[in-house]
């Protein structure tokens, strides 16, 4: 009996997103563990992570995170043993709270034109990632979500969460009939605001009471953006005891330092900015991410379900400034942090 019941056990999942890894190919970047030089991916993979989170655009100018790179990524995954989350952002660019751009060529479309250019979209990533063999665990439409998605349509409250609901709709109806799925994956609502119980329950509260039918809640947690643990725990009960569905961190980070390796301002450069008692060290990061799957962990009903580390890879070089490199699981010498094993449960 304690056996079968291992066997049906829901996949706790240790993940990055590590979409930026087709650029640093292209930019001929290197990355170590210890001195020897390695691909980020199997750097991952072999510290226990087992999920690779891709977002996806629509268009994008440059090519990055189109359908392509992610047909390419999915299989690298598969080789590795990792499973895929498919990270629909519905733009051309980057999609966020403040940055929810409708892609270029549907920008004159009226609702009911976006609607089925949302379906039509989905089913064709997920059509080809079967086609190719690799279909995705996990779904998600739409990325941090809280002021809604291409905007003006979608935007909250300008179009109310009518509109929000009826294009998240379309996204998830596209899910639903990608070629030959059954069952194969699980779809997603992804919110950025993982430390503020009020705010995500008036907009889950909205999406339930127009009928919006998903498997299981994102949550953004960057301490710096989002809070303590405590109201990151807040949050975790709240949603398990509302909505009785499995909740992801779907994206997270913690400095390793606070001084940078390029003159790109960095998102947190000094201790008043962390809101956190955890040193900004590399032994810090990894204690960060422990204690983080100890929440995640402690949710009620078993309904935490994984913790995803965002752009672990975002390192400074030559033709890639960032603001990020501090939290990255390399260091500025691109040689892989305690963070990564302490992520992968290693």
């Amino acid at each position: 009996m304690i056996l079968a019941a291992l066997a049906l056990a829901p996949t706790y999942y240790r993940g990055v997103d590590a979409s930026f890894i087709p650029e640093y190919r292209e930019l001929k970047t290197e990355f170590f563990v210890g001195e020897n030089k390695i691909e980020p991916l199997k750097a991952f993979a072999d510290s226990g992570i087992n999920l690779l989170r891709l977002r996806v655009w629509v268009n994008p100018p440059k090519g990055y995170c189109n359908l392509a790179r992610t047909l390419q990524m999915a299989q690298e995954a598969q080789m590795l043993g990792m499973d895929t989350l498919i990270d629909f952002h519905y733009s051309d660019d980057w999609a966020d709270p403040q940055h929810q751009i409708t892609p270029f060529a549907w920008q004159k479309m009226n609702l009911k034109e976006l609607c089925e250019a949302t379906r039509a979209h989905t089913k064709e990533v997920l059509d080809a990632l079967i086609k190719q063999g690799t279909p995705p665990k996990l779904v998600a439409i739409g990325n941090e979500i809280r002021n809604g998605m291409m905007w003006p349509l979608g935007k909250l409250p300008d179009g109310g969460y009518d509109n929000l609901s009826a294009l998240l709709k379309a996204g998830l109806l596209g899910a639903a009939q990608a070629e030959g799925k059954k069952d194969l994956w699980k779809t997603q609502i992804h919110h950025d605001s993982g430390g503020d119980a009020k705010v995500c329950k008036v907009f889950f509260d909205n999406l339930r009471s127009r009928g919006v039918k998903y498997d299981n809640i994102g949550l953004s947690y960057y301490p710096w953006w989002h809070g303590t643990f405590d109201q990151l725990r807040e949050n975790l009960a709240m949603l398990a005891e509302r909505y009785r569905k499995p909740i992801f961190v779907a994206e997270t980070a913690y400095p390793f330092s606070f001084k940078w390796a390029d003159n790109t301002g960095n998102f947190v450069w000094e201790k008043t900015d962390l809101k956190s008692t955890i040193p900004a060290t590399p032994e810090g990061q990894a204690q960060f991410l422990r204690e983080l799957h100890q929440v995640v962990r402690a949710t009620p009903r078993g309904l935490g379900a994984g913790v995803i580390y965002w752009a672990p890879e975002y390192v400074a070089q030559p033709g890639m400034q960032t603001p990020y490199e501090n939290l990255a699981l390399f260091d500025f010498e691109h040689r892989l942090l305690p963070g990564a094993k302490a992520l992968g449960g290693r």
